[in-house]
């Protein structure tokens, strides 16, 4: 989400940094309501086509549209998920 807005010159959103891992456990109920609240409203008002008309180079070198980072950012963590579950089960 921070970059997202900063592509799109919108205000921070003010996300905090994830907790240190010796913490994690004792925060992470915490962190995900502060993250949840962070992410409802930086896009709301953002028209559209600003999601697809443009890209930009992310983080770790790939070109994304707005749409397509959203995408990634929802469907990176389940596939971890899905990944961490077969690994406990012993698939």
């Amino acid at each position: 989400m921070i970059w997202m807005c900063d592509k799109l010159n919108l205000p921070d959103p003010g996300i905090e940094p994830a907790p240190e891992p010796d913490n994690i456990e004792r925060e992470a109920e915490k962190y995900m309501e502060h993250l949840l609240n962070k992410w409802r409203t930086p896009l709301a008002e953002v028209e559209e086509d600003k999601f697809m008309e443009q890209t930009y180079t992310s983080r770790w070198g790939v070109e994304y549209c707005i749409d397509a980072m959203l995408e990634h950012a929802v469907m990176h963590p389940i596939r971890h998920e899905y990944q961490l579950r077969n690994l406990i089960n012993g698939l």
